[in-house]
């Protein structure tokens, strides 16, 4: 990424890659950043409010690694499974990095780590663990159907529905998350197309996200709970939003692969 002074004001260039497809125009945008340290959080906040993506990555070279820092237009997240995957690709399809190397970015909740395979970005996240609970009330109000399987990640709700047309058609009322005390609200369920395993949706208001096109870290938890109940050892998954996605997802022993391809869509300038 160029940075330089025009007139006293620094210009950051920037690009947005669409992960999770092989198409332009869909599957989960990101716009990434290479940024030096002197980037303060508050300007990259202003910068992720001003890019029409749902989530602005921002990128520091530390020789041997890279730091990592990932905001939505409302705040910062703790983990982006999309911006982390898109910046991979950006870094080896700029030949910053080459694509025989693995990457590793440092971020607030440890390293993260990204390979090229298969023509394809695979990156390591944490694996999240599922507790089930009995499902709230409120929480099957909200769905309008009774799930099959309730369950509580540190992060979120992941609900599993007796069939993908539920969850295709599932209108959600954001307003109402509010009352709910996670991240975001995971619903899922086996699917009926031949060679996808899984489907599911993601919404996320709370993190300013009311619908994540494509949701990663939630293969944290639906990837080993799902490989369990499937008997299988690797998954693909097909999220329902409206720009869809595809991931391929392999529980390992602490965490799981998540892989997916990518695009680039375009390459911008900002000025801070």
């Amino acid at each position: 990424m160029m940075r330089e002074e025009v007139n006293k004001m620094t210009i950051i260039s920037y690009s947005i890659i669409n992960t999770f497809t092989t198409e332009l125009y869909k599957g989960n945008p990101a716009a990434i950043c290479l940024v030096d340290a002197d980037v303060s959080e508050e300007t990259m906040q202003k910068i992720a409010q001003e890019v029409p993506v749902p989530t602005t990555v921002f990128i520091e070279n530390k020789q041997l690694d890279f730091s990592i820092r990932w905001f939505t237009p409302e705040t910062e997240i703790p983990i982006c499974g999309h911006g982390t995957l898109a910046s991979a690709f950006l870094l080896w399809q700029q030949g910053i990095v080459p694509k025989h190397q693995t990457i590793t970015f440092q971020s607030t909740n440890g390293p993260l780590q990204a390979r090229w395979q298969q023509e394809r970005v695979e990156i390591a996240i944490k694996t999240y663990p599922i507790d089930e609970i009995v499902c709230p009330p409120a929480l099957e109000d909200w769905l309008g159907s009774k799930p099959i399987y309730v369950g509580s990640t540190e992060l979120d709700y992941i609900v599993e529905l007796s069939n993908e047309d539920l969850i295709a058609h599932f209108e959600p009322d954001f307003s109402a998350m509010e009352q709910f005390p996670v991240r975001g609200i995971c619903v899922t369920s086996k699917s009926r197309e031949e060679g996808i395993d899984i489907v599911s949706r993601f919404f996320s208001p709370a993190q300013g996200i009311d619908e994540d096109h494509v949701n990663g870290s939630s293969h944290g938890a639906l990837g080993p709970y799902w490989c369990e109940k499937l008997l299988k050892n690797q998954l693909v998954s097909k999220q329902l939003s409206k720009r869809g996605g595809i991931l391929y997802v392999t529980p390992q022993r602490e965490t799981v692969a998540i892989a997916g391809s990518a695009v680039l869509v375009l390459n911008g300038r900002l000025s801070i």
